[in-house]
């Protein structure tokens, strides 16, 4: 069953973009309501107070209707959550719409658009392109790659954990959370981090990336983003300071990330197949 949503969750997330209805302002209304009836309350606390009850919902939904009519509608439930968690906005989408505007020259437009679709602001024109090879590495993991790997290690409460963990490093209108939460998604992201960047060798060129990963594999918490920014750019080129301004590496990284995610794919299933 594991592996039957994240496929199809993946395929639906790849060729459809129905970022539009992942609507997350009610976490942080819920969120709001917990620090009111804990007042005073650490914010770790508070965090665990909201996120809890979620997972622990999800986990008595599998206990009870897993079996119901053979788990089709634990099925649907399940591709339901998962393509929920994703996100929240479509990486393909944001990813397509950035390199457009990056292609076309004009700096300001392309900084704006950085701004809005991977919440990064990027002064200097010439450092655009990079770290839009950055952010596509960095976003593929925290959209989509996290979500899968916690789905597969905890079911829909590993999901749910890493989603709301995400909003909440991010939602302003909690800024006494923002803190413990960012500190509690580099932990839930140390892991698949590292996995994620060892799995560009194997999409890309396999003894650059290699190297790349030892050199930055033992790396802390705050190495998570270098180590696959660093990884991702040595899977697609071979020289990170002379870059193709063509449009010629953004679709390598794109092709790279496709090639990833099938072999996930194969993963899941293998593990599917063995458990």
């Amino acid at each position: 069953m594991i592996f039957i949503v994240v496929l199809v969750a993946l395929l639906i997330e790849r060729f459809f973009d129905w970022s539009h209805l992942r609507q997350w302002g009610w976490f942080g209304a819920c969120e709001r309501f917990v620090m009111q009836k804990i007042p005073g309350g650490s914010p770790y606390l508070v965090l665990a107070a909201s996120i809890v009850p979620f997972m622990f919902a999800a986990g008595i939904g599998h206990y009870l209707f897993a079996d119901v009519l053979y788990g089709f509608p634990w099925l649907l439930v399940q591709l339901a959550v998962v393509l929920y968690c994703f996100g929240p906005k479509n990486l393909w989408a944001d990813s397509f719409a950035a390199m457009n505007a990056v292609s076309k020259g004009d700096a300001q437009a392309a900084a704006d658009k950085l701004q809005s679709t991977f919440q990064v602001s990027v002064s200097q024109p010439e450092a655009l392109q990079k770290e839009l090879i950055n952010q596509l590495f960095i976003s593929a993991n925290q959209r989509i790659f996290a979500v899968v790997f916690w789905y597969v290690i905890l079911g829909l409460p590993g999901a749910l954990l890493y989603r709301l963990v995400a909003i909440s490093s991010q939602v302003t209108t909690t800024p006494e959370i923002n803190s413990p939460a960012s500190t509690i998604m580099q932990i839930l992201d140390w892991l698949p981090v590292r996995i994620f960047s060892f799995l560009f060798a194997l999409g890309g060129n396999f003894t650059r990336v290699f190297t790349s990963w030892r050199k930055h594999v033992s790396m802390g918490l705050d190495g998570n983003d270098v180590l696959l920014s660093e990884c991702g750019l040595a899977a697609v080129s071979g020289d990170s300071e002379n870059l193709p301004r063509d449009g010629s590496l953004e679709k390598s990284a794109i092709g790279l990330l496709d090639r990833v995610f099938v072999i996930v794919l194969i993963i899941v299933l293998g593990i599917a197949l063995v458990t």
